[in-house]
């Protein structure tokens, strides 16, 4: 087993010690880039996954919990300007727990938990207040759940309940938002604020509700008439309307004059307005039988002088009697007829949209529209867009020279723009293949050295030596370590000996020229055999 271990080491350090320096820096460099690669991989798989412990904290409760970390040497990270503490995820849990029974985040009792706070000796003022706050509180927190909103502070002015007072004073509310950076409230966005506020406070309106933001824009005050979210309402109508109308024009005139080479503009003016109308209409049905009848006859007879004149002592009873005449009668009659009769009542609810007045601009390059028929275009246009004149609508076309000046620089800049991305989207490849070709030459490089030297020793073969050789090579290997005893002979045999080893020489030294290699590999084993 050691003479195994010792052979390869052997042959790895000969092979080691038969590159040049540049592969050994090569190697080394492949060698500690791998060795770091592992290190931060390594810490990448073994670091723990953090998640927050506490979020939106507030600057003393954030120190306290990091206090109370650090003394049990739990490691956190702060984030989100100290307002989050992100810890082990494992340990999120835990740690919650732990720190509720510590009494953290200590934060303040905001809401109806104020009311839990009242002593038996609390007075009418006291009470009111707190409600009041608690409101406030509730409020706030419903306010800071909305998405951008990062804190809400609501204030509520109640009025005081009177008993001999015909017309109470209704409730105001003022609420001042902080959004989050890069945030802007919509106007349907600020409408919910403002009915979610006077929804939540007895016959408060929503008007009576003022919402501002924490750099002092008023985004809803009352008496400002129409919402902000009917403004943006009306406005998103018209765009929508006049886009609409736009792109239909605009495709007639791309497919007659090239696309870039005119100009459409729409302005509609939307009526919003909702409206509800009745009338009562009344027909009488001919041929139709009356509802109902009644007739009255009255008939007198009599004689004397009826009962008339002013009165006096000639319209005595005993003056009538007195008085000569002659009889009378009369007969008087009354019909009364109530007739059928139809009652239509008719309730209209004009839906908000109504278009008042739409107008139209068109513009055409005169470059490739001076030839055209300019009442041919207004008619398309005029088509296209469902122009009513009777309604008040107007439509403007002309045909003008374009200003290409921005449209060509724009067109250059582009140009050179993709260009120079190419360009360095080319070098960045050219850059990234030679690299990656370099690594992989002084890989190969080295493998095909290693492999070659492995090839060598693995083919070795034996040496055919003759006697001779063998005899003159192990001399100059037993020369080389100590001092070879020459026995005293005489010069005829010293001659004869020389030439033999003069010519054992010769083929030695064209063997090593011709086979140097193998012979290498022949005197690296005797070497190591001596060391042995």
């Amino acid at each position: 087993m050691k003479s195994a271990l010792a052979g390869t080491l052997e042959r790895a350090r000969s092979t080691f010690s038969t590159i040049s320096l540049g592969q050994k820096v090569v190697i080394g460099l492949l060698l500690v880039g791998l060795l770091l690669g592992g290190f931060f991989f390594f810490r990448w798989i073994t670091a723990p996954t953090q998640a927050p412990l506490f979020s939106n904290l507030a600057s003393a409760d954030a120190s306290a919990i990091v206090d109370e970390l650090n003394a049990a040497g739990v490691a956190y990270e702060l984030t989100d300007g100290g307002q989050t503490i992100m810890v082990a995820q494992d340990s999120v849990y835990d740690l919650r727990l732990s720190m509720s029974g510590k009494g953290l985040p200590a934060g303040q009792d905001t809401g109806y938990a104020l009311l839990d706070q009242q002593g038996i000796t609390t007075s009418e003022f006291q009470q009111q207040t707190t409600y009041q706050r608690a409101l406030e509180g509730e409020l706030s927190k419903t306010l800071e759940a909305l998405d951008g909103v990062q804190t809400a502070v609501v204030h509520v002015a109640l009025p005081k309940d009177e008993v001999f007072v015909t017309e109470q004073s209704k409730p105001t509310a003022s609420v001042m938002l902080t959004l989050a950076a890069g945030t802007a409230l919509s106007g349907e966005q600020i409408q919910a604020v403002t009915n979610l506020v006077s929804s939540s406070i007895q016959d408060m309106d929503p008007d009576q509700v003022t919402v501002t933001d924490s750099t002092g824009q008023v985004l809803a005050a009352p008496g400002t008439g129409v919402t902000a979210a009917a403004g943006d309402a009306r406005s998103q109508v018209e765009q929508e309307y006049e886009g609409r109308l736009s792109a239909s024009a605009q495709r007639i005139l791309d497919s007659v004059l090239g696309r870039g080479r005119s100009v459409v503009s729409v302005r509609a003016d939307v009526d919003l307005s909702q409206r509800q109308s009745t009338s009562e209409t009344y027909t009488y049905p001919n041929g139709a039988p009356p509802l109902s009848s009644s007739t009255t006859t009255e008939a007198y007879t009599g004689s004397g002088t009826p009962v008339g004149g002013v009165l006096g002592p000639e319209n005595m009873p005993d003056a009538a009697a007195n008085a000569g005449g002659g009889g009378s009668t009369y007969n008087k009659g009354q019909t009364t007829e109530n007739n059928a009769v139809d009652k239509t009542v008719e309730t209209v609810e004009s839906a908000p949209g109504v278009l008042n007045r739409l107008t139209i601009s068109v513009v055409m390059d005169d470059a490739v529209a001076a030839n055209l028929n300019q009442q041919q275009m207004r008619d398309l246009m005029t088509t296209a867009v469902g122009l009513d004149t009777a309604r008040g609508d107007a439509i403007t076309v002309a045909s003008l020279p374009f200003d290409t000046t921005a449209a060509d620089a724009a067109a250059a800049d582009m140009a050179a723009a993709r260009a120079a991305d190419a360009s360095a989207q080319m070098w960045s490849m050219i850059r990234t293949g030679g690299i990656a070709a370099g690594i992989a030459l002084v890989v190969l490089l080295v493998w095909l050295r290693s492999r070659r030297q492995e090839e060598i020793e693995d083919d070795y073969e034996p040496l055919e030596l003759t006697d001779d050789m063998l005899a003159e090579l192990d001399r100059l290997r037993i020369s080389s370590t100590r001092e070879e005893l020459r026995p005293k002979v005489d010069t005829a045999a010293m001659e004869l000996e020389a030439a033999e080893r003069q010519k054992v020489r010769g083929e030695i030294s064209t063997m090593v020229s011709e086979r140097p290699d193998e012979v290498a590999a022949m005197l690296r084993g005797w070497l190591s055999e001596n060391k042995s």
